[in-house]
């Protein structure tokens, strides 16, 4: 007798996020200082909140991004987090992973902390669990 693990199917953690989905909410998030379900229904977004659960690894094609679309995206997750019902993320928010590429550029700033901090309920961000 043997025992396997069971494995599921067609879920989406650990799914790698696509580089032509993140540049789409490049481009949502640029210039934006609110987010709303309009929003991203107008963007064609409103499905794609599996994002915000995802491994930091899923992350890795946001690395190619310049520094500006990176705080227009840790903006956007921070705003969309905290004002729409079913984006939350907690621990595995994708504005860890983001701040994590900016900080290896020396590009995030006490600025952008601040404003995270003055714009989320989520007790992980910037940094992620201490843990």
């Amino acid at each position: 007798m043997s025992i396997e693990v069971w494995e599921p199917t067609g879920g989406t953690k650990g799914r790698p996020i696509d580089i032509g989905l993140v540049e789409k909410f490049v481009d949502v998030a640029k210039g934006v200082d609110s987010v709303s379900t309009s929003q991203l229904k107008a963007s064609g977004l409103d499905s794609e909140e599996w994002v915000m659960n995802q491994e930091e690894a899923a992350w890795e094609s946001a690395e190619d991004l310049s520094s500006d679309d990176l705080v227009a995206l840790i903006r956007f997750f921070t705003l969309v987090e905290h004002n729409i019902s079913g984006w939350e993320a907690g621990a595995k928010s994708p504005v860890i992973p983001l701040v994590k590429i900016l900080k290896s550029r020396d590009d995030f700033t006490p600025d952008l902390r601040k404003w995270i901090k003055s714009n989320t309920d989520n007790r992980y961000l910037p940094y992620g669990s201490a843990l």
